[in-house]
């Protein structure tokens, strides 16, 4: 089968990778930046709200940043929307009097999360649970950097590349069993040479 593709559609098919993977890199942040939700933006349709034991099971949609373990949630939101997802988890301090604990995080990419925004509240006053400042934070999440221009340039390639050249193969293929040219298609029956394009019978 392989010598039904010429050399320089070869090298197109992975020029063309190359370049789509790389398109893809180039929108993956600027995707995900566009969806951030600011406080004035309507929440999307799609939501989950669990309380009591359904939002303990759940667990902190991140790891707490101390080494004390913080009480188990109570409270578990989520929303998402296409290259969107944010959550709302909280729980009470079991010491009576301090402060609970609860996390905003907004992933934001497809298909997988390329920016993350994190925000916490704990007990600030107790000397156990110092840092990180609990402001927002967007970073970077390595595996959507690194994944997303592979799968999204990748399924892009398979589409507008691999599939059309599958189909010129077939096509190939098909002329050679009718007794045709495989590249151009002329009548050659049993010649060893097309008469037309010049190009020697293919071995099947």
């Amino acid at each position: 089968m392989m010598n039904l593709i010429k050399a320089s559609e070869i090298r197109w098919l992975l020029w063309a990778l190359v370049v789509l993977v790389l398109l893809a890199a180039v929108v993956n942040v600027p995707f995900a930046i566009t969806k951030i939700r600011s406080r004035s933006t309507p929440w999307p349709v799609q939501h989950e709200q669990l309380d009591g034991p359904e939002a303990t099971a759940k667990g902190w949609p991140i790891s707490t940043p101390h080494d004390r373990v913080w009480a188990e949630p109570e409270s578990w939101s989520r929303w998402s929307a296409f290259g969107y997802e944010e959550f709302h988890v909280s729980s009470s301090n079991p010491e009576s009097g301090a402060n609970g604990f609860g996390m905003e995080v907004q992933r934001l990419g497809w298909p997988l999360a390329v920016v993350e925004i994190r925000q916490m509240w704990w007990d600030w006053g107790d000397p156990a649970l110092e840092g990180p400042e609990p402001d927002p934070r967007p970073q970077l999440v390595p595996t959507g950097l690194v994944f997303n221009p592979l799968m999204v340039g990748g399924s892009l390639w398979l589409v507008l590349c691999v599939l059309p050249m599958a189909a010129r193969v077939m096509r190939r293929v098909v002329r050679g069993r009718s007794g045709r040219c495989v590249w151009c298609g002329f009548e050659v029956e049993d010649l060893e040479v097309c008469p037309e394009c010049g190009v020697g019978r293919v071995a099947e």
